[in-house]
């Protein structure tokens, strides 16, 4: 096995990239450092990568098709597609952009996997998909409701990808991930963005009442998901990567305070309506045909990431 990991910068792609090589797996990457975040943060998730002989990176834009000549007589076998334009609000501020990455993009991924007859491609997808279905969220439950322009990149992707696998017979999952977050998170993420307003002794800005619930799931359980996924025998599939537990905005930052030893101080601002209320993952088709079983809880998992975020301050 011989991996391309598209976004390798980001936060899954590089924690995934480490997963690979941690096992023994060589890992071929691409981003294009697009600066939704400070590309600096993306440079740091490569630079805990350059360790490894294991791991190269190419920089380029999946957008463009010319890129993938680059990665031809590598002897790549699987692609986890990974790259994308994220993130519920931003999408409303340029459309065009998320239609581009995520659709047109996800294109030029399927066919280079075409050409080099890849034997597998694994698609990431998102639980926004779900908007307008009642919770825990099935793979199931009908995804025609996008709420946002995102979930509506998404879901168009999801339907490109189902046709290339009719059409042309390419081995593909599609892995829906809930609210990831983890060492090398985005800074528009309330995890980080709460964590970092409370050790810099600002406002926790809350949209809505702080009631909403999200599915928080330890980056590193998503990677051993994706793991799974794309070395199973499934030739199609959609598999949901949660942690398969709703907690509330108000008790992530109860736990961020707890793990800093600070109190939060916080402003609650007009709710948007491209939010969803509440989500939650059902893992049971994942647990049953991939064996997925998160590992990590909320509880475990932010220590781990303040003690992550305090480490990445005090080294700049």
């Amino acid at each position: 096995m011989k991996v391309l990991v598209t976004g390798m910068a980001g936060l899954i792609g590089s924690n995934f990239a480490k997963h690979l090589s941690s096992k023994g797996i060589p890992v071929v990457g691409v981003d294009n450092f697009f600066p939704s975040y400070p590309i600096e943060i993306k440079k740091r998730n490569l630079e805990a990568l350059k360790g490894s002989s294991l791991v190269e990176f190419i920089e380029g834009d999946i957008n463009d098709s010319r890129i993938f000549g680059r990665f031809d007589g590598r002897g790549i076998t699987h692609i986890a597609h990974l790259a994308a334009r994220t993130g519920v609000r931003a999408s409303t501020q340029d459309p065009e952009g998320y239609l581009r990455t995520n659709i047109i993009g996800t294109l030029n991924v399927l066919e280079f996997a075409r050409r080099i007859n890849a034997e597998k491609v694994l698609v990431a997808s998102t639980s926004s998909a779900y908007s307008g279905n009642p919770v825990p969220f099935s793979e199931k439950q009908c995804t025609s409701s996008p709420r946002s322009i995102y979930a509506a990149s998404k879901i168009g992707m999801e339907s490109l990808v189902y046709s290339y696998h009719q059409v042309h017979g390419l081995p593909i999952i599609i892995t829906r991930f809930f609210t990831a977050y983890g060492p090398g998170g985005r800074p528009d993420m309330a995890v980080y963005r709460f964590t970092d307003s409370i050790l810099g002794g600002r406002a926790v800005e809350v949209y809505g009442d702080g009631k909403a619930k999200r599915d928080f799931t330890h980056v590193s359980d998503i990677c051993e998901g994706i793991f799974l996924a794309l070395s199973s025998g499934e030739k199609f599939n959609v598999f949901n990567l949660g942690n398969s537990e709703a907690r509330s905005v108000r008790e992530l930052i109860s736990l961020i305070e707890k793990s800093t030893g600070r109190k939060a101080k916080i402003k609650f601002l007009a709710g948007k309506k491209e939010d969803l209320d509440e989500t939650l993952a059902d893992i049971s088709k994942a647990r049953k045909i991939l064996g997925y079983r998160p590992k990590i809880s909320l509880e475990e998992g932010i220590p781990l990431f303040v003690e992550w975020f305090k480490s990445r301050k005090a080294h700049g």
